[in-house]
């Protein structure tokens, strides 16, 4: 063997893979796979899977020959979907759903090439297909036994105690501790630390118009077209329009304290960028009372979670960011609460019997492009107790 590929290496065009090939440096490895046909989808999740926890590169279109002890090309022929049907196997057959990337690598046989499945590191591994979990041996996926999985899920969420800590903060400092509305909390970190990694944000002598820009661009066309009138519920992110500077950080917020003002619960929108990465949002309204009845806002959050998710993938490119994020939501004051319906305004469901909610995740940055399995992570559980989660699946989901 004349060299060794690096384990992150992928081929840029068909000559480079057969000079690997020729040279003997491809080999599969813990991190690399050669298949040369797509398989059936059990199995392509399953390998998908296996790939999760430490991430990987597929290549379709290689043939091993076992007698020989090398590989050699095998080009497979376009068909319609090619493409997508990796990344929607493992969205649909992996749990939780798993996100890759998938590129097409022409071949000089007309009408032929290769597939290049790329799986990054999940900070959600491991993943289950086929009601297992899987990892990777030297060569091949595993079954992984129950103390390996228990160990994996233990440290994962060992990794999310820093976001938890920070989003228990936030609630501690609620401006209106005693308020009689359900409000909305949510903190994000980056799950690898930058030091200044919004320095540019904190240094401007006016950071307003950053922050102004950021919340009428950032929250994508997409996301509020699929809320509808859920995203016009007051206060809605049009009203961000107040600049301020709090401890390591600047915030837009849509009312702030004066000699001639006061702050009023229901009106409060506040969003904070800090110097260290941490990015928060309050909200003063997820619930509101109306003839007795208590009727929580749940298309609004779903809304404003996910619009939130789009605000991190903006200050991402902003920051050059790369990585995934860690990210909190609480909901204070729950009890009681039924979910809101224009057309069951008589008839409120299903009461929350609990005084607050929260949940935590860690968010790949692939998935903040389509970021309606995570808002379903942070939230799901709630809509699905009140009873009315199908209705906003729009929010929670964003099908190929």
């Amino acid at each position: 063997m004349d060299r060794l590929l690096p384990p992150t290496w992928r081929p840029a065009s068909e000559a480079e893979l057969e000079a690997a090939l020729n040279e003997g440096a491809f080999t599969e490895t813990p991190k690399r796979e050669a298949k040369q046909q797509l398989r059936g989808s059990k199995d392509q999740a399953k390998d998908m899977a296996s790939f999760a926890i430490d991430g990987g590169l597929i290549v379709v279109g290689v043939r091993e020959v076992k007698t020989e002890g090398r590989f050699e090309l095998a080009p497979v022929e376009w068909v319609d979907q090619i493409l997508e049907t990796p990344a929607r196997i493992a969205a649909s057959s992996c749990d939780p759903p798993l996100q890759v990337s998938v590129e097409w690598l022409e071949s000089e046989r007309p009408g032929h090439g290769y597939l290049l499945i790329e799986v990054p590191a999940s900070p959600l591994a491991p993943h289950m297909a086929g009601g297992a979990y899987y990892g990777r041996g030297d060569r091949e996926k595993r079954r992984l036994p129950d103390t390996e999985v228990e160990r994996l899920i233990r440290a994962r969420d060992t990794s999310l105690d820093v976001v938890r800590t920070a989003l228990r903060e936030q609630v501690e400092k609620d401006p209106f501790p005693e308020g009689a509305l359900a409000h909305l909390h949510v903190v994000a970190l980056p799950s690898r630390r930058i030091p200044g990694m919004f320095k540019a944000w904190t240094a401007a002598e006016d950071a307003r118009p950053l922050l102004f820009d950021l919340v009428r661009d950032g929250v994508s066309r997409r996301t509020r077209e699929r809320a509808g009138a859920a995203a016009r519920v007051s206060p809605v992110f049009g009203e961000l329009v107040s600049g301020f500077r709090t401890a390591g950080g600047v915030g837009i917020a849509s009312q702030l304290s004066t000699s001639s003002m006061v702050v009023r619960e229901e009106r409060d929108l506040r969003l904070v960028v800090r110097e260290r990465g941490e990015v928060s949002l309050y909200c003063g309204r997820a619930a509101d009372r109306s003839d007795g009845r208590y009727l929580f806002f749940d298309g609004a959050l779903a809304f404003r979670v996910r619009a939130f998710l789009d605000l991190l993938a903006s200050l991402s490119e902003d920051a050059g960011y790369g990585g995934s994020w860690d990210v909190g939501v609480a909901v204070t004051n729950t009890h009681g609460v039924s979910s809101w319906d224009g057309e069951r305004a008589s008839s409120p469901g299903t009461e929350y019997d609990a005084e607050r909610y929260e949940q935590v995740t860690r968010v790949p940055q692939l998935e903040l492009e389509k970021p309606g399995s995570a808002t379903d992570r942070l939230v799901g559980e709630l809509l699905r107790s009140l009873g009315n989660a199908s209705a906003h699946t729009d929010l929670l989901a964003d099908p190929e």
